[in-house]
Order: structure tokens, then sequence, then C-alpha cells
């Protein structure tokens, strides 16, 4: 799945010697000691763990992984000591067991440990920071015998409760669901042949009654009652902005002004309020003078107004074109100049972005809608900027929603012949990428292919059916993007109330709420919820950051008992204990329903993954689609144990694998066939706006089965039980000097664990035969560190400790989550720049501009891989 980027959250890292364990083998990884994983000499993958535990655990009996701690005494206390000083619990019979089951796969992510062996020099520090070594080890060692007595009273509860749980659990059985084929080949004789998702289950739905976007509305009140609540927001009392470090300069973070905010509590109303304010809406486009078939740019943050738009527009018979409200300047006069758009709908936040395009170019807008300022108290000197924002700019007028939606409502009757839907096969939506490769693409879609979409995700929230009022979905990433789209849109079909959410709102540590203002999760107790990468990313920083403020032996415990759960439930069991001692208070910041997370939109590291799983107690699933595919075309269900995937094909989608002999794919491939994954479906979409050639490119039309494919670009493996999981991506291929091809895309990814790196952008040279990095660094985590070698943060950058403490623990991360040596940059270069989409060094979703990063930095680039030292070394 695609899905924006999303900010909110705070970005504090854990310390790198506090460190999660279990990626892909999670469960099947070492026990932890002060944060610190015992280093396996051989590196274990995802589906070798997965395989293990769910073939060589049939007895289902007590694994000799996690008790061995008469083992340990045996080795003598000496050696034992000694693991505790360094911060390591060795796991030696489990170890043993694990890499007696490795296969060919990609080697397991472990997190980063600055225990982990490395080439990289470090000087050792003087003046203050040397007489911190017997402190250190002090800490370790009372952490050690801590860890050591908890893991004695958790094997000792372990054997004596163990048979309790096999017989109430029945853990046989969720290893016996998570084995099951999930997808079939069309034709097993054809290595490309597409492979379909199996789904025997036919549920009744009001899609099936459905051709348009607009019947949606027209048929749910047969499927559940429109009393319902439906849609839910909070209205903002006060407001303001919040300084940056300068104390002058307004805070931003991926691109957006910080504002501190006094909310009140949700208000809702219900479905059958919604369908009356989108008719009237509708009715009001007409009256304002916008025809059927016309364009309208949407330009706006998440909101409840947003969807109701949308709704409007399919009424109304217009064109909705969606960009991403933080798409730089450029793209978004692209997108209105590419639509011939004459309407934009907008934010009031946006509206000084909206008057700088139209005063800036030279393309004429009739109207610019936007949604009422919503702060309640406001200043004189606020309403004389709301005066000037509303101004006309030529020909353009500025026009409320309110007053849009009460012209729709006192006169519809007017325009009730013009107000009609588009056909089911006429283009009804424009969706612009958010410009990874360059210009952002135009992506057209029919209403009937939006409805085939949402049947395709369907499976992904069957347990909703019947039942979908009693959930809660939170809405909170940008509805521009087709990932956050879709699921809203099926959250309506299937009756779920959709609470509407501010990433500066959304947690208790979140940088927008202010003081006694209660966050969006615990308010609305959301049970269904989407994330991307660099959400769980900020989650992961935000457990640890309170962990560590709480006492230097809650993260290794923290670590211990994770580890400890991912272990036990990768084989079918629950840990009912550590769920409530522990998990507990996790998800009470998330309101405490949480029970699915959807993850999408970027590469998810198996650990990430794991943690997340374990800490908010919830099924998370994680899934795989584009702009392209109108989302969701390939996603995990519930009762897959498996990290690292993406599962299955949904329900109506066809993928195939397809030779990209350049980089050494083909379907020939063992132990698991790959190649460039392909995507096959009634609900792709029709191609790109005004670019034929491209569209050509990329799309096939196959008329034997009736749908349209798509080259995704990724390269995906295919695993037995028909999962797929993507390994590569062919525009991050990078080829060195020795011929030998590397993955950027993979590689960064996996170098975000690192707890000192917010961004890293990594870059090869066909001269040379090793990688450089530019490395934009945690501001917390580098800070503390600069600060304890007495380092002034302006000097901090540039310091050659701390820089190879970065590079060290860069390293480190990278050989525990599984890259190669070859694969982690040799030369690093820390900078004090932001990346951010207002620069163009990210795109709208979040993701690396790296032609533009590449154009900036060259220089430095440049001197990364002209050392004639590190060259000779070559």
């Amino acid at each position: 799945m695609t899905a924006s980027s999303t900010p909110g959250l705070t970005t504090t890292p854990p310390s790198t010697t506090l460190v999660m364990n279990g990626t892909e083998q999670s469960a099947t990884a070492a026990v932890i000691m002060n944060g610190t994983v015992s280093k396996p000499s051989t590196p274990v993958s995802a589906d070798s763990m997965n395989n293990n535990n769910n073939n060589n655990n049939k007895n289902y009996n007590v694994p000799n992984g996690h008790h061995n701690h008469s083992t340990m005494m045996a080795n003598g206390g000496k050696k034992v000591l000694t693991k505790m000083i360094n911060g390591e619990l060795s796991n030696v019979k489990y170890d043993e067991t694990v890499k007696s089951n490795v296969d060919s796969q990609p080697t397991t992510p472990l997190p980063a440990s600055t225990t982990a062996t490395t080439t990289a020099t470090h000087s050792t520090p003087t003046g203050p920071s040397a007489f911190k070594v017997p402190a250190d080890i002090t800490v370790k060692l009372l952490k050690g015998f801590f860890i050591l007595l908890v893991h004695l009273i958790v094997t000792l509860y372990t054997y004596i409760s163990w048979p309790i749980y096999f017989y109430i659990q029945k853990p046989f059985e969720v290893v016996e669901k998570s084995k099951m084929i999930r997808s079939k080949q069309m034709d097993p004789e054809d290595p490309k042949s597409p492979w379909v998702g199996m789904f025997p289950e036919k549920w009744p739905f009001v899609l099936d009654k459905c051709e348009k976007m607009d019947d949606v509305c027209e048929y749910i009140g047969e499927y559940f009652s429109l009393k319902n609540r439906a849609l839910g927001s909070r209205r903002v009392i006060k407001e303001y902005v919040v300084s940056g470090p300068d104390g002058k300069t307004p805070l931003r973070i991926d691109g957006r002004t910080v504002k501190k905010l006094e909310l009140a509590d949700y208000e809702w109303i219900t479905f059958e309020k919604m369908i009356e304010r989108k008719n009237n809406m509708a009715h009001g486009f007409h009256l304002a003078g916008i025809k059927r078939n016309e364009p309208i740019v949407i330009l706006c943050e998440t909101c409840a107004e947003y969807f109701m738009v949308q709704l409007a527009i399919a009424r109304a018979g217009t064109v909705q074109v969606n960009v991403f409200a933080t798409l730089g300047d450029s793209g978004i006069a692209h997108a209105i100049r590419e639509t011939n758009s004459k309407y934009i709908f907008t934010s009031w936040e946006l509206l000084p972005k909206v008057r700088s395009i139209i005063s800036a170019n030279d393309f004429v807008i009739n109207k610019v809608i936007y949604i009422n300022r919503r702060v309640e108290h406001v200043t004189e000197e606020m309403d004389q900027e709301a005066a000037e924002l509303i101004k006309p700019i030529g020909e353009t007028q500025f026009v409320s929603l309110e007053t849009i939606e009460n012209e729709g409502r006192t006169r519809g009757a007017e325009v009730e012949d013009q107000c009609r839907p588009l056909g089911k096969d006429e283009i009804s939506y424009i969706m612009y990428t958010s410009g990874t490769t360059g210009i952002p693409k135009g992506v057209q879609a029919t209403s009937s292919q939006m409805i085939h979409l949402m049947r395709t995700i369907l499976p992904v929230l069957k347990n909703a059916i019947g039942r979908a009022h009693e959930e809660m979905y939170v809405a909170y990433l940008p509805q521009a993007h087709i990932f956050e789209a879709t699921c809203e849109f099926l959250a309506l079909a299937l009756g779920a109330p959709i609470g509407f959410a501010n990433p500066f709102t959304l947690t208790d540590s979140a940088p927008g709420l202010a003081n006694g203002t209660e966050s969006d999760l615990r308010l609305l107790k959301p049970t269904i919820m989407i994330a991307v990468p660099l959400v769980l990313e900020r989650m992961r920083k935000e457990i640890y950051t309170k962990l560590e403020a709480r006492s230097p032996i809650s993260s290794p415990l923290f670590n211990y008992l994770m580890d400890y759960k991912i272990r036990w439930t990768q084989k079918g069991y629950k840990t009912p204990v550590v769920n409530k001692l522990l998990c507990k208070k996790i998800r009470e910041q998330f309101g405490g329903q949480l029970h699915l997370l959807i993850l999408g939109g970027a590469p998810l590291s198996a650990s990430l993954q794991a943690l997340i799983k374990a800490a908010l107690d919830v099924k998370l699933v994680q899934g795989y689609g584009m702009t392209e595919t109108l989302g969701a075309c390939i996603c995990m269900d519930e009762d897959d144990l498996s990290y690292g995937r993406c599962g299955r094909p949904l329900h109506g989608v066809h993928a195939k694998l397809d030779d990209w002999v350049e980089g050494d794919y083909r379907v020939t491939d063992k132990p698991y066939p790959r190649g460039e994954l392909m995507i096959g479906s009634k609900a792709n979409s029709l191609g790109y706006l005004k670019k034929p050639e491209m569209t050509a490119e990329l799309y096939e039309k196959d008329d034997r089965l009736g749908i349209t494919w798509f080259r995704t670009g990724d390269i995906a493996e295919l695993h037995p039980d028909g999962t797929f999981k993507i390994i590569d991506r062919k525009k991050d291929l990078v080829k060195l000097a020795n011929g030998e091809y590397f993955s950027l895309g993979k590689i960064e990814s996996i170098l975000k664990n690192c707890s000192y790196i917010d961004n890293i952008c990594v870059f090869g040279n066909a001269l040379a035969n090793y990688l450089v990095a530019l490395i934009i660094p945690n501001a917390n985590r580098f800070g503390r560190l600069a600060k304890s070698y007495r380092v002034p943060r302006s000097e901090a950058n540039d310091d050659e400790r701390l820089v190879k403490i970065v590079l060290k623990s860069l390293r480190e991360s990278g050989l525990k989550n599984g890259l190669k040596k070859a694969e982690i940059p040799t030369k690093i270069r820390i900078l004090s720049d932001e990346w951010s989409p207002d620069n163009g060094m990210l795109t709208a979703a979040m993701k690396l501009k790296r032609s533009m990063i590449k154009s900036k930095y060259s220089s430095t680039i440049e001197e990364l891989f002209h050392d004639p030292e590190k060259d000779t070394k070559q």
C-alpha cells in the first residue's frame, strides 16, 4: 500500500544500547541483556525463522531456545558475569537451533547493538568523558543481575504454566492457520503464470449493488442504520504558534508549522446528516458555476469536510483532482495547469499557499472554495489577517464551503437536473503522485474502478462486516493519498464511524497538544488504524523515550519481555501476563481498544513490525499497493505470523513475476522465484494524464482475463504459501565498479533503525567499490551524544569522535539487521540541514528525492568518493 508519511509523533530515539531484538527472526532471537543482542555467528532470515517455528515445533513443547539457564550456569559463573558486564546474555541452545535452519534468504534484520563487532576504529575519548567508564560498568553489572533475576522468574513461570497455556490456548491451531496456502497459480506448469488469492468466503455487501461511488450513499441505508455515527471532529478553541530552537522562527515538522491547539471533545454527525450535507454541497457547486465534467482541485489537510466534498463531487458529476497539500508550489501549479482546473477547494491554513500560487502563475482560477477558520477565540490582529486572506485576486473569487452548502440547501432545486453523477466508465478521479522521480503524474480512474478497488480490499476488514458500527476508524494520514482515501471509502461502505485526527495532536506527546488537552487517540479509542513506517518509527522512539525517562532498567526489561512475547506468539501462544503488566499501559496511549493496524506506504523492517505488533498487542498486517493500482492489491491476513512479507493478492487481483535480467532476478531462481512484480486487476487505473508514452510502457491490456496489467518497478519474491515479499526496487539499484548491484532503498530503510539517524540517503559510484551516505541526525539523540563529549552542537557534525561513533552504530545496526558488510556505507557526512517537501529534498509523501539531494550536495558526495586513502584501500 502506498501512503504518505505522517508527522505528529515525537522523534526522540532510543539509545542504540537499548534495542529491541527481532525483526524477521525476532521470535527466535537471543535473550536480550541491557538491550544488547548476543551475536550469532550466522545470520538468520525471517522466512527461516517462520519455517523453523512452523516445522520444528510440531509437538509444541517448550522450546530449547528460551530456557537455557542451566546451560549458562554450566559454562561457569565467570563467563556469565563477563557477558552481563558486556551487556549480553547468550542464548546458546536457541542459537544452535536457529542456525540449523538457515536458508539462503537475506539475513535477519536485528537492531543496533553497541557490542557488535565492527571494523570502525574509535579513539578512546579523553577528558571528563573518560571517567564515565567505571560507572557504566557498574550500571551494566546491576542491570545484568536484575535481568538475570527476571530471567529466572520468567523461566520458572513458563515451565509451570506452559501445560495450562497449551491446553487453553491451543497454539497448534494458530500455527496451522499461519501455514495455510494463501494463493494459487493459474497454470502451475508456467513459472510466469499469474497467482490469485484464495478467498472461499462470500460476503453480502453494499457494494454488490453499486456501480459508481455515489451509489454507496444511496444503498448503505439497507445494510445499517443511517442514525449511526458517521464523522467525528474536534473544534479548535485556541491556538498559538510554537517557536523553534531560536525562540523566534516558527517550529516546522515535516514541512508544516506546528501550532499548540486547545481542542474540544469529539462531535459527531450521523450518516443521514452526512448524506444531506454532501447533497447540499453538490447542488452548491453547480450554483457556483461549476459544470459537469469540470475538474475541482482538492488541496486540503485531512478532515471531515474533505471527505464530504469528495462525496459531493461524485454526486455533482464533476472530476476530483487530488493534490498533496505538502507538494511544492511548482508541483501544485503543474497539477492545476495540466488539468485545466478553474476551481480549488482548500483549507483555511493553506489559503496563503494557494494565494501565492495563483499570484505567481498565469492560469485563471474562477473560485477558491475554503473551509472557514476553525479557531473560535481570535484576536483583532487575526481578524485583520483573515480579511486579507479572502480578498479577490483579479478574477479569482474566494467563497467559503459554508456559503456553498447553504446555497445548495436553499436553492438546490434550481440545479437538480444538472446534479447527477458521471457514468461509471467516465474519468472521475485524477490523483497526483508525490513526485518521487520528478514532476508529479496525474493518475486517471473511473468511478467503477474505485468500486472494484473497494471490493478488492474488503477481505482486509471482513471481520467488520455487519458489526462495523462497533468499530472506530481514525483518519489522520493525508486524504490525497490513495491509501487513506480508499480506507475511508471502505469504512463508509461498512458503516464504521470515522474520527478525524491531526498528526500534531494524535498522541499524548504530540507537539501540537496544548496543556490540559487530551490526545485524539485517547478520546477516539480507535479499533482500526492505518500507518506508514515513519509513524511506527516515531512510535518506537516515543516508547523508548518514555522508558528511558523512568529508570535505567526500564528499557532492558522492556526489551527482554518483548523478546519473550515475540518468541512465544510466533509459536501460537498469547502472553496475558506481559500484556497486562506492560502492553496495557502502551495500548492506553492509543485509546486501549486498537485491535487491527494496517501498514503500507514504504518498506517496513521486520524488527519494527515485530516490536510494534508485540508492544501494542494488535493484529498487524502489511500490505502493498500504488496510486496506479488505486491502493492496496496485496495484503497479509490476520492469521499470518510471518514478518517482512506483504501477503497474498487480494480479491480479484492477479499477481505475477517477470524476469529482470539486468538485476539478475528471474522467475526460475531458487529457493524462491524472483522478478519484477506485475499487478493485474479491473481496479487498475487507466493511465497517466497527457502521458501516452509512459502509459503504453507501464500498462498492458489483457483481453483474455479482462484486466489491465501494471509494471510496478518493484522486485518481489514468491513464497511457497503464495505470499509475496518486496525485496528490491529497480530505480534504487546501483552498480559499483566491481560489477555488484546494491539496492539503495533497501539499505536506507534498514539503516534508519540506527537511533542516531532521522534520515539517510545512500549513494554509489560506478568508479568506486564502496557506498557513502548523507545523514540527517536525530536532534535529541545526537545532541545528547555531543553533550556527553562536551562538544558544542554547532561543531558536532564535524567532530571526528562523534562521526566515528555514528558510523560505528550505523554499521552495527546494518549488520544486525541483515545487511552485508559491503552494503553498509564506508563513509558518511552528517548534515545540519532539514530535508522536507518545502525545500524539495522530500516528496509530498515524505520519500527521498534522490536526484535533488544529489544535485544539492554534489560537491560533498564527490569528496566522499575521492578520498585517496580510501581508494587505495579498496
